[in-house]
């Protein structure tokens, strides 16, 4: 269950995509704990749609989708959205589901420098898609290069070899999730 907590006085307002320059929003990585909502897009079977991610944190491997919250926005806003913008999935948002939360401090960022890292509290929820929603998800921006269905012996066996496809997060966020 995830509970929202707004004061009477709260002004929603309008965010820009990215809302701040790349040396703007470094100094920000470098002060402030981000929040995140990614989400782990499934079928009825366990199948996991999975992003080969084009950039840092995770260039070259596979990952769920989302990124950070806006301004005003609800945990299940975000993910909408994300998926939106990464899927050009227009979400049920009565089937975006809390998985769980984690304070999670990555080793590289998309701005400079790069090697500082950053910390998010990464919120996680599924999506359970409909056969028709699975087959047209494909990638909508430049986050992933291409996405793939992995069924849960794919991706275990993928972990098991220690492919270099999977971040050790992965698995954990999957198996959390009751989906690895």
């Amino acid at each position: 269950m995830i509970q929202e907590l707004v004061e009477d006085d709260f002004t929603t307002r309008e965010v820009p995509e990215f809302g701040l320059a790349e040396d703007d929003y470094a100094r920000a990585l470098d002060h402030l704990v981000q929040a995140n909502v990614d989400v782990i897009v499934h079928t009825g079977d366990g199948r996991v749609l999975l992003g080969h991610r084009e950039d840092l944190p995770l260039r070259n491997m596979f990952w769920v989708f989302g990124g950070r919250m806006k301004v005003g926005e609800t945990l299940v806003d975000s993910g909408v959205r994300a998926l939106r913008r990464e899927l050009d999935l227009h979400a049920d948002p009565d089937r975006l589901l809390l998985s769980r939360t984690y304070n999670v401090r990555w080793g590289t960022r998309s701005v400079a420098p790069e090697e500082r890292g950053f910390q998010t509290l990464l919120t996680l929820m599924t999506y359970r898609c409909t056969d028709e929603e699975a087959r047209r998800l494909a990638p909508a921006d430049r986050t992933h290069g291409w996405v793939r269905w992995h069924s849960r012996q794919e991706l275990r066996e993928l972990a098991r070899n220690g492919s270099r496809l999977l971040h050790p997060f992965l698995p954990i966020v999957l198996r959390d999730a009751g989906l690895f």
